[in-house]
């Protein structure tokens, strides 16, 4: 039996049944068994099969959907030699499909019982069931492969016909297949009407998405669409439909069954409808529609999110910076729908900060019209926005609404909204002392402190620097934050690797290096951005290995250190009393490490310094550090644990 055979339906199987003699109460009951002549198995060569299965099926011929009646589709006629079949013994058949002429992905269905007919033929609901969910949903004619497998039952048992390996298929042929079409799915689907217009090009740059998969496999479809206005009529249409539009004909588009303002609901052509039954929605920015064409149905989610926010007021002039937008908020790659979420890092200054938000439509109604009521505002009341609550338009609100903040309680401000739900919070972020790497560079680890950036001269400007894959490289994570993936520092959009952008602390996502070489990555906390600066020798002094020695361990058996990232070394050691200490290359003082003369530079009063061959040694407080040493910049870090 081909173990690949997916079975469906139950086997109709013949049992016989023996028979019992009985005695009298004058006489000892004595049970004897039937005697049979003894079984011979059927052998390939005893059967045939003649096929009987025309040269193409239309199951369409096949139902008669009125009456809710099929009729069975002919396979073959069976033929046994005469005297070849085992006594007690009945045929069973077994008809297998396939769209490959091996057969190795085949569908296997149980035929009608040959108990009393020598006739093969199969049910056609059971087979327009099988093709469906076991091969594909498209009703489109194409060429299967059919073949029939016999067995022999015996007192209930099924065992197929003696042969060798393959011999026992007959009746092997090809013939052209259509299935019942249950519904007919084109490949492309557009809303017509909304922004777009009502025009057969305005409703080619609204198309639906849809995934790669095959139409009748996944028949979903999905579009965010701009509504063009407060009130908004649509209707859905595929190419026949818009070309049709094109030529002056309207009545192939897709309208609803229920009334047009049902968020939910069934559709069809407007043939069949009678009528436009045109969708109609109110009061939204944006729509997002999903259909299900094959059940002809239909999603519509208003969305009251617009594509952009800005900060108005705050470090800019309340007019220009409402004219210019230039105080833009960030967002997320996801669609705003999925993610009504957006963010303004807003830097403090030496006094407080009033600022309020808009969209487009707000801007543009300030620098137009000089309206400011279609800002956005705290219902808390103007001055008093506290660091979290609601939104509105200041149409709604009593009084301007516009935020307060004190600018000295922090470095900057995370500003975050949240479009969908009206609501804001306002997060104040210092700027650490201490930044590290995370990412492709060391392992996306959360744990691992290994990537420590160097303090550069300017204050709150650091610098990591190394061979980079060129593809995900890194985030950004400070001391306080360090495995805290919604605090950590990135860009925009993933994977990106322009040679400078913004950083984000919001939804940020991976940077990565321009190209797979050495460069040194720059980050200017006072501005959220970074640089990528490509170094002039891409093949530096590579060591084997770099360590520490000092007096705490005598100036011998020296400590060694890993390299966590090309030319970035790492450990982290305790010193039992205060010590002098240095670096050293491949256990040799040729190349070592320390700064100016000795105990110039005291750990305890700060954490980095710029190393030299042959500085001075390193004065070390008791303590347990973590040190780190790149041997292109000489970057010397030990920070205390």
């Amino acid at each position: 039996m081909n173990k690949k055979m997916k079975k469906l339906g139950l086997y109709i199987m013949a049992l016989l049944s023996t028979g019992l003699m009985s005695c009298n109460q004058d006489f000892e009951t004595i049970f004897s068994p039937l005697s049979n002549e003894p079984e011979s198995l059927l052998q390939v060569s005893d059967v045939s099969v003649a096929s009987t299965m025309p040269a193409a099926i239309n199951l369409a011929e096949y139902f008669d959907l009125e009456a809710g009646t099929t009729k069975a589709i002919p396979i073959g006629t069976v033929t046994v030699k005469e005297g070849a079949m085992p006594a007690n013994t009945i045929l069973k058949a077994e008809v297998e499909f396939s769209k490959d002429a091996d057969f190795a992905n085949s569908i296997a269905l149980d035929a009608n019982s040959l108990e009393d007919t020598n006739e093969i033929s199969v049910n056609p609901s059971i087979l327009q069931d099988a093709y469906f969910n076991e091969i594909t949903r498209n009703p489109a004619t194409v060429e299967v492969f059919v073949r029939t497998v016999l067995y022999t039952v015996t007192g209930g048992t099924a065992e197929a016909i003696v042969g060798k390996p393959g011999e026992n298929f007959f009746a092997e042929r090809s013939v052209q297949f259509t299935p019942l079409n249950k519904v007919q799915i084109s490949p492309a689907y557009y809303v017509i009407g909304a922004a777009g217009g009502w025009s057969a090009d305005g409703a080619r740059t609204q198309k639906f998405n849809h995934s790669d998969a095959d139409v009748y496999e996944d028949p979903i479809f999905t579009i965010i669409v701009d509504t063009g206005g407060d009130d908004c009529w649509f209707a859905i249409g595929d190419d026949t439909a818009i070309d049709a539009v094109a030529a002056g004909d309207w009545t192939q588009l897709f309208g609803t069954k229920g009334a047009s303002e049902d968020l939910t609901g069934t559709m069809d052509r407007r043939y069949n409808l009678g009528g436009d039954h045109s969708f109609h929605i109110t009061g939204a920015k944006k729509l997002r529609i999903t259909l299900d064409m094959l059940e002809y149905s239909y999603t519509i989610e208003p969305i009251n999110v617009a594509d952009s926010y800005y900060l108005v007021g705050g470090p800019e002039d309340w007019t220009g910076s409402a004219a210019s937008k230039s105080q833009k908020f960030s967002h997320s790659s996801a669609s705003i729908a999925d993610d009504p979420t957006f963010t303004y890092l807003l830097k403090g200054s030496d006094g407080d900060i009033w600022f309020a938000i808009g969209d487009d439509e707000a801007c543009d109604a300030i620098a137009n019209n000089g309206d400011w009521s279609k800002l956005y505002g705290t219902t808390a009341g103007n001055g008093n926005s506290g660091m979290s609550g609601s939104l509105a338009r200041r149409s709604s609100l009593s009084d301007e609404g516009s935020f307060k903040i004190d600018g000295t309680a922090a470095d900057f401000f995370r500003i975050t909204i949240n479009m969908a739900e009206l609501t804001y919070e306002i997060t104040p972020i210092n700027i650490a002392a201490q930044y590290y790497v995370v990412g492709g560079v060391q392992g996306w680890s959360d744990s691992k402190k290994t990537c420590l950036f160097t303090p550069e001269e300017k204050k709150n400007v650091l610098s990591y620097t190394t061979k980079w894959t060129g593809a995900w490289d890194l985030k950004i994570w400070d001391a306080e934050h360090f495995g805290n993936w919604d605090a950590a520092w990135g860009c925009a959009v993933d994977g990106d690797n322009s040679p400078s952008g913004a950083l984000l602390n919001s939804g940020a996502q991976a940077i990565s290096a321009p190209s797979a070489e050495f460069y040194t990555f720059t980050i200017d906390m006072n501005t959220q951005t970074y640089t990528w600066t490509k170094l002039d020798n891409q093949t530096p002094t590579e060591y084997e290995n770099i360590s520490l020695i000092g007096e705490f361990n005598g100036w011998s058996g020296d400590f060694e250190l890993e390299q966590v990232t090309p030319h970035n070394w790492y450990g982290v050691f305790t010193q039992e009393s205060d010590g002098q200490l240095k670096y050293r290359a491949n256990h040799d003082w040729s190349v070592n490490w320390g700064y100016g003369n000795d105990k110039d530079w005291n750990v305890a009063d700060s954490f980095n310094k710029i190393g030299t061959n042959g500085g001075g040694n390193i004065w070390v407080p008791a303590g347990t550090y973590a040190v780190y040493l790149n041997d292109i910049t000489n970057s010397m870090l030990i920070i205390a644990q």
